[in-house]
């Protein structure tokens, strides 16, 4: 089940063209904050996303790794 939430996250994610904010990103899939950020915290372990956050404490944005960030063109 994990798995299968993590490559959900992922691909939402991959859709999107630049960080999106961990409060949007929550109401888009209708997960609670603190069970999406757990999740986006193990993709982030997995090389998959980076995590940023605001000035304001408050606020985290999340965007995909993809391949066009390894490849140099």
């Amino acid at each position: 089940m994990l798995r299968r939430r993590k490559e959900i996250v992922y691909k939402v994610l991959v859709t999107k063209k630049k960080a999106v904010a961990l409060q949007h990103l929550s109401a888009e899939l209708e997960t609670s904050r603190p069970e999406l950020l757990s999740t986006l915290k193990e993709l982030e372990s997995d090389g998959l996303v980076e995590l940023f956050y605001g000035k304001d404490k408050a606020s985290i944005f999340v965007k995909a790794k993809t391949l066009a960030d390894y490849v140099k063109v």
